[in-house]
């Protein structure tokens, strides 16, 4: 966001320097959606398919957490509500693809509803709303009659799309890989866009902003409202994949293992996926068969945290910048050593004026 200096209005731009780049990670991950399920036995594809609905649901919390720099502990109830949409509607013939844009749709408009609430708070106290609505929607799943407790819904996985059968875990598997891709990139369009800038230019300052004539109110609301839609679609895979859908998917933990992703991933737009990814990695293929899986992950985290503290995507740009520091000093150095001091005139002998031959 810049200030015409003859208008004098404030023109959003859009993107920072930077953000515009192609980035290197979309034909890496085209190749390997194409050939895991050639590397990958059943059981390992249904793991990897699970990585892919948990990168969706990290991009879409990092819409709070990244963009708008609002601090949510309740992504789980828009993750939940995607996941109990699908399993309401799935005995009436719609196909998969309507079921997760109703999941979406239904937590997009949950989200909004409650941000327009919940943002007359801010900082800790917002936090706090987020992480209690999450909660009060679990309670309900267990109040509600017809939400069925503890055994919730069963027999949610199968159907079919454009005549593949999604019983077939290859199928699954590159239905899942598009869904993703199709609401990663879209994601990745509306951060590029003069609203995604605009968001961003409220995280940074929120009174500079409403200054130059933003509407701060508005734009949270739609972040919060677009991060819970994307969260609503991953709830409502996530039930498609495991075919069951219970209280689980609204546990405070779902939210807290999310940010988690965020974390180790780093707030650039790519970086909740590869979190997302080395989480799901570490849990179910690196530590999955040790004794204590959960402490193992932790440390794993813990370690990962402390080398990079801004994500693992920022290990490429901090390297480079070590690796210029090192240049420069080695750089003041050798010019120091090169540096010739002026020669000293020698005294005379018996003269009070040093190189007077007089």
């Amino acid at each position: 966001m810049t200030l015409n200096r003859t208008t004098g209005r404030a023109v959003v731009g859009p993107v920072a320097k930077g953000l515009s780049r192609p980035v290197a990670i979309l034909p890496i991950a085209a190749v390997i959606a194409l050939v895991m399920p050639l590397l990958s036995s059943a059981s390992a594809l249904y793991v990897w398919s699970a990585a892919a609905i948990w990168v969706l649901f990290a991009l879409g919390t990092n819409v709070l957490f990244g963009w708008s720099g609002m601090m949510s502990f309740g992504q789980a109830a828009f993750f939940g509500i995607g996941a109990y949409t699908v399993a309401l509607l799935s005995g009436h013939g719609l196909s998969p693809l309507v079921l997760l844009l109703a999941g979406g749709a239904i937590a997009a408009v949950a989200g909004v509803a409650f941000a327009v609430v919940a943002l007359r708070a801010s900082g800790v106290e917002f936090a706090v709303l987020t992480l209690v609505f999450a909660q009060v929607l679990w309670l309900l799943t267990y109040h509600v009659k017809g939400l069925n407790g503890d055994d919730g819904f069963s027999g949610l996985s199968g159907a079919s799309v454009l005549g593949l059968s999604l019983y077939s875990d290859v199928n699954f598997w590159y239905y899942v890989v598009a869904v993703v891709a199709v609401c990663a990139l879209g994601l990745r369009r509306i951060e590029l866009s003069s609203f995604g800038t605009a968001v961003r230019a409220v995280r940074d300052d929120a009174l500079r902003a409403a200054s130059l004539g933003l509407p701060v109110r508005r734009l949270q609301v739609a972040a919060y409202g677009l991060s819970a839609g994307v969260c609503g679609v991953a709830g409502g895979l996530i039930a498609q994949h495991q075919g069951v859908t219970t209280p689980q998917v609204l546990v405070f933990t779902v939210s807290g293992q999310v940010l988690v992703a965020c974390l180790i991933g780093g707030v650039a737009f790519w970086g909740p996926a590869v979190g997302a990814v080395v989480l799901i990695v570490a849990e179910n293929f690196m530590f999955g068969g040790s004794q204590a899986p959960a402490l193992m992950t932790g440390l794993l985290l813990l370690v990962i945290v402390l080398v990079a503290p801004g994500g693992l995507t920022s290990l490429p740009e901090a390297l480079s910048d070590l690796r210029r520091t090192r240049m420069r000093k080695q750089a003041s150095r050798a010019s120091a050593s090169t540096v010739e001091r002026p020669p000293r005139v020698p005294a005379v002998a018996g003269t009070g004026t040093e190189g007077d031959p007089r």
